[in-house]
């Protein structure tokens, strides 16, 4: 895939998914119901990291693939650039399997999970308050401080190449297990585990749970979180045979498939109108 179509691309899928971003916060501003609903907090903090990703981070990006070069030609842009779109597609993982276990306790466990102040405090804030904060802070010690190597940064290449962290295995293993290879696979667990959850207290005599009123809520989920495993799955999986089985494994495809997560912050703010049914109601009748 050619660079020029690759910006032509995120140009095309970009315009709208600014414009429906802001047609959402605009909804959650005017409609007080919808923004104090706990269940819909992790959306709004999910889509207003997306928003910054779509207007500040995928413009550097675009930019490469327009001049096919990286401008400027300077250390500290690829430093800013690494750290930024690094911290931003980790936050969106953890955010993303955040909401899926949530889910489960929105479901079974709504009074007494978030019944009182300090169990909404442990269950609901401190995990959204970790998943804004741990991998740009992880980000910033190995990219920004860079203690273990010094990053000899390719200006001709997307993102200026690979940091020098990715050849210290420990380290590199470390940020992909973790911070990419474990929240996927949170989110595709989570969600099999809720769908079959469902299903058995649906059928089962002795335990009851409303299931017209949570069937939105777990169709939402599915539809949003296969946006995720669509574009992640093929690289986390891709990386882990590199890392376990075969070095050069897909080797040739590899900057595809390293493409196609861009199409998450793209496509995020368009998937998200299934969560605001009152929002698509609306921009619906107005077409």
């Amino acid at each position: 895939m050619g660079d020029l179509i690759k910006f032509i691309l995120i140009l095309t899928f970009e315009i709208p998914a600014i414009f429906v971003s802001i047609l959402i916060f605009l909804h959650f501003a005017v409609h007080h119901e919808s923004r104090s609903k706990l269940k819909n907090h992790g959306w709004f903090i999910l889509l207003l990291v997306n928003f910054i990703q779509l207007t500040v981070d995928l413009p550097m990006p675009m930019s490469f693939y327009y001049i096919n070069r990286i401008w400027p030609k300077t250390n500290a842009y690829c430093v800013w650039w690494t750290w930024f779109e690094f911290s931003l597609n980790t936050i969106g993982l953890f955010l993303m399997s955040w909401i899926s276990i949530q889910r489960h306790l929105f479901i079974f466990y709504p009074q007494t999970i978030f019944g009182n102040t300090w169990k909404k405090w442990i269950l609901h804030i401190l995990p959204i308050i970790l998943c804004l904060s741990w991998t740009p802070l992880f980000y910033f010690i190995i990219v920004v401080l860079s203690p273990y190597c010094v990053t000899i940064w390719d200006f001709n290449s997307v993102i200026c190449g690979i940091p020098c962290y990715f050849t210290a295995n420990f380290i590199g293993q470390f940020d992909f297990i973790f911070n990419i290879a474990f929240p996927v696979m949170i989110i595709m667990f989570a969600n099999v585990t809720l769908i079959i959850r469902v299903i058995y207290q649906k059928r089962s005599r002795h335990q009851t749970i409303h299931w017209q009123r949570h069937r939105r809520m777990v169709l939402q989920l599915w539809i949003v979180s296969s946006l995720y495993m669509a574009c992640w799955l093929p690289m986390t999986i891709t990386q882990l045979i590199q890392i376990t089985l075969m070095p050069s494994f897909m080797i040739d495809q590899l900057e595809t498939i390293l493409f196609i997560v861009y199409f998450t912050p793209l496509l995020l703010p368009i998937i998200c109108l299934s969560v605001l049914p009152e929002l698509l109601t609306k921009i619906r009748s107005f077409i």
